[in-house]
């Protein structure tokens, strides 16, 4: 955690990857030359965590040429690469890659097509879409790199925008996608294959068995909470599925004391709000993945730059938001999802014209 008041903690390299990011997609739609917003940036842009290394774009082969052509004229500078699929210019200090065969497959028209028109930094561009960048992403593990560690916060943040089933398809060939979507499915990230989706996007465990052979509801957001708001360590939910009267523990998977009011509360509230209540025996940076998704998914913020770091009791946030009602909200939106911890809210407001009293940097969410 950074103790409030001691500045941001956030690199200055994601800064600079964004400038080029936006540079880079509006030389290219000003030449008219169709693109995507690809690698880890499209993720980003669909609520992921954000790269530190790079910037990809995906384009057909024999769009390349012209694309090097006025980026050189913009002022980048291409280089030579050894990879017979992709092609690489500097924007200053910062790689961009101009990728046109993905783990061997052709980006088509319709590849482009399907791709989604998203602000992505203020500016308006076409991003991969979802099921497409998640064939990608899965076929590129390999024996020699094959890091779930990174790949499950990404299926956790984009996980209501794909088509799970088609990705198995399309990835049936490779054991360590395999591997990939078995992981995600049994923390209960992603849907079984064949299961349906819910109005709401997330996995739907209508007319499944639950632990104990009784079909379940479903689940809008994450692991379901059991009545009265407390969850047995591990999350896991006793043999046969039900939870004692009142939600009690049984011996041996005791709740810190407050942790079950404190479920209970935000059960509630995400209920009331459409979203599902978070699983508080989470570990927490897999907790501030789901708090950035629902930054970026709430209208009253509503943006995909903030930083979460959750650290035990406490929360930090650190980014920019253009109001200060925004800045407010984002307390606002933390406290509706995990009522009782210490918010350290390090956002700051961009480009204001007159300075106002800010609130207090540590508030107490109750």
């Amino acid at each position: 955690m950074v103790p409030a008041g001691t500045g941001s903690g956030m690199e200055d390299a994601p800064r600079g990857l964004r400038e080029s990011l936006k540079r880079v997609a509006v030389t290219l739609k000003e030449a008219g030359i169709p693109f995507a917003l690809g690698g880890s940036y499209a993720c980003w842009a669909r609520g992921g965590p954000e790269p530190v290394h790079d910037v990809d774009f995906m384009l057909r082969e024999d769009d390349v040429p012209r694309a090097v052509e006025v980026l050189a004229n913009a002022g980048l500078r291409p280089v030579d690469s050894p990879e017979d699929w992709l092609t690489k210019v500097f924007d200053g200090e910062v790689l961009v890659d101009l990728i046109h065969h993905p783990v061997g497959r052709a980006v088509t028209q319709q590849t482009l097509e399907r791709s989604s028109e998203m602000s992505v930094d203020s500016v308006r561009m076409p991003v991969l879409d979802a099921t497409d960048w998640f064939e990608m992403t899965l076929l590129a593990l390999e024996e020699r790199y094959c890091d779930l560690a990174r790949v499950i916060p990404m299926i956790r943040a984009m996980r209501e925008q794909v088509d799970w089933d088609q990705v198995r398809r399309a990835t049936a060939t490779s054991p360590f996608a395999e591997a990939a979507l078995l992981v995600a499915t049994r923390l209960n990230l992603i849907p079984a294959a064949g299961r349906a989706v819910s109005a709401e996007g997330a996995p739907s465990t209508e007319g499944a068995p639950s632990a104990g052979g009784t079909p379940t509801g479903s689940r809008p957001h994450g692991p379901l909470v059991p009545a009265g708001g407390a969850v047995p360590a591990g999350g896991a939910v006793p043999a046969g599925g039900a939870v004692p009267a009142g939600g009690a523990v049984p011996a041996g998977g005791a709740v810190p004391a407050g942790a079950a009011e404190q479920a209970g509360t935000a059960k509630r509230i995400a209920d009331t709000a459409g979203y599902g209540a978070l699983n508080l025996t989470e570990a927490d940076e897999y907790l501030a993945g789901d708090l950035h998704e629902r930054l970026a998914e709430d209208p009253r913020v509503a943006e995909l730059g903030l930083e979460v770091v959750v650290d035990g009791q406490q929360i930090l946030v650190e980014g920019e938001v253009a109001t200060d009602a925004r800045r407010r909200a984002v307390a606002d939106v933390l406290a509706e999802a995990l009522p009782g911890r210490l918010v350290s809210n390090e956002v700051t407001i961009a480009d204001r014209g007159m300075p106002t009293e800010a609130p207090p940097n540590v508030e107490t969410i109750s």
